[in-house]
């Protein structure tokens, strides 16, 4: 296999092409969002919905993932 410099860039296949804008648009809700309503339901319930894979967390952490707020 060889490799050849060409001049102009390379063309992304179709549907591939990226605009120069964002590389992707974001949703209703930020991490930061998602973090401080668990703390929120942690401090209220003390239970909330994991950030991290959506399982539950509790102020321990959460079962399914390990992950913790501290």
């Amino acid at each position: 296999m060889s490799a050849v410099a060409t001049a102009e860039p390379p063309v992304a296949p179709r549907g591939l092409a990226r605009s120069a804008g964002r590389l992707f648009e974001p949703s209703g809700s930020t991490l930061e969002d998602r973090i401080l309503g668990a703390w929120e339901d942690l401090d209220e319930r003390g239970r909330a919905e994991c950030p991290v894979c959506r399982g539950e967390l509790e102020v321990a952490g959460c079962r399914s993932c390990g992950s913790e707020l501290s």
